[in-house]
C-alpha cells in the first residue's frame, strides 16, 4: 500500500514520511512539488490508499491537488493539512477532502 505526503516544506514532508513509515505494509513517498506527486500518483494510482497534502503550496494548493487525485482514483483517502485556517465554506464545498488536520499535527494523530 502506498501513501504520499506532499508539502512544499521538505522537512515536514520527510517528518510525516518517517512517522507514517512505521506502519507495517505501508510504503510512504514524500514530495515537495505537487506536480511530481501527481505524476507518481498517475503512474501508480492502483497502489495508493492515502494522500496527505499541505494546503498552501506554490504550484497548486492542496485542494486543487486532492481534486485531481480524486479524478484519477476516487477510492483514495485524501487528507488536507494546514497551519492556516481553511475557511469552512471552501473545505466543505470541495468534496475532495476526506479529513482535515490542523498543523501542528502530532505524529500519533497523523498515524491514526
Amino acid at each position: 500500500m502506498y501513501v504520499a505526503v506532499v508539502d512544499d516544506e521538505i522537512d515536514i514532508a520527510f517528518l510525516f514520511r518517517d512517522a507514517l513509515s512505521q506502519i507495517d505494509g505501508v510504503e510512504v513517498f514524500a514530495f515537495s512539488e505537487p506536480s511530481l506527486a501527481l505524476e507518481h500518483f498517475r503512474l501508480n494510482s492502483h497502489n495508493y490508499k492515502v494522500v496527505v497534502s499541505d494546503y498552501r503550496m506554490p504550484e497548486i494548493n492542496g485542494i486543487q491537488m486532492l481534486e485531481r487525485i480524486k479524478e484519477i482514483n476516487p477510492s483514495v483517502v485524501r487528507i488536507l493539512v494546514s497551519a492556516f485556517e481553511v475557511r469552512d465554506e471552501i473545505f466543505h464545498k470541495c468534496q475532495c477532502v476526506d479529513k482535515f488536520l490542523q498543523k501542528p499535527v502530532s505524529m500519533v494523530r497523523l498515524v491514526d
